[in-house]
């Protein structure tokens, strides 16, 4: 199952199956006796704030039930019983990137057989058919991660403004004060404590070569009390190479960034430029 959708389209299919004989490999070719009544939907809906699958359901699904996290064709994805619902990214013919909420159900009382497709199409779902370089796949699948854990990051941090009527200062408990990454102790001990939440960190969460001297985890050298800045300008920067979230507070205003593995990814979307 391969789908490519176009930017903020709700599409919505259904497949009426006749029941078949399944074998391996999703094969089904062999059709038995008689027809099924059964169905599946998917519905595709545009996610231009690129949510987690998770917030989605939260935000959109009306009656709720106890939804379980699962992963399909590497994207984010949650289970509520019969529906599953997945971010997962599209890059159009002129590299624009976004994300939909794909939608896969079947009905109620369903056969076994019908089930058993629903469980094969998820196993088999392929998404991105124009991508073809499966490198280039995974980056995609994590930029697309990484963009929702920081949509989700940003609404614990107006939550957060609303109770303290500001953002995390990070006075104390970083290595520097008023930023924090992903690599160090800080992000969870100090920002996501303050936050009171469990912090998402990079799907890599790994900071680039740290120089002789240099913690090899949070470029931190103890000694002089200093950071590993590739340029040391006065200027805060990455070291080249590095897969990190990064937060930073100046004058009562916060910016949070991820570094991306892909060039789909722009500043205004949330890739860092540092």
């Amino acid at each position: 199952m391969r789908i490519q959708a176009k930017p903020n389209i709700c599409v919505e299919l259904v497949i009426i199956l006749i029941l078949v004989a399944l074998s391996s490999g999703f094969n089904l070719a062999r059709p038995v006796l008689g027809a099924s009544s059964d169905a599946i939907a998917i519905r595709v809906m545009p996610n231009s704030a690129s949510l987690s699958p998770a917030r989605w359901y939260k935000e959109n699904v009306k009656v709720k039930g106890s939804p379980q996290s699962l992963t399909v064709d590497g994207y984010q994805a949650v289970r509520d019983g019969r529906t599953v619902y997945v971010n997962a990214a599209n890059i159009d013919s002129s590299d624009k990137f976004y994300t939909n909420i794909y939608i896969i159900s079947y009905n109620q009382e369903a056969e076994n057989a019908t089930i058993d497709i629903f469980g094969q199409m998820l196993a088999y779902w392929k998404f991105n058919a124009n991508i073809t370089d499966a490198d280039k796949k995974a980056k995609i699948t994590r930029d697309t991660r990484r963009l929702a854990d920081l949509s989700d990051i940003k609404l614990a941090l107006s939550g957060y403004y609303e109770a303290h009527s500001g953002y995390p200062a990070l006075l104390a408990g970083s290595y520097l004060a008023g930023k924090s990454i992903s690599t160090w102790p800080s992000w969870r001990l100090t920002l996501g404590s303050a936050m009171a939440i469990t912090l998402p960190v990079d799907p890599v969460n790994k900071l680039g070569a740290c120089p002789a001297g240099y913690d090899a985890v949070t470029c931190w050298n103890q000694t002089d009390k200093k950071f590993a800045d590739p340029t040391d300008d006065g200027v805060f920067n990455l070291p080249g190479g590095s897969l990190v979230y990064v937060y930073m507070v100046n004058n009562g205003a916060f910016s949070l960034c991820a570094t991306m593995e892909t060039n789909y990814i722009t500043a205004a979307q949330g890739a860092c430029q540092l």
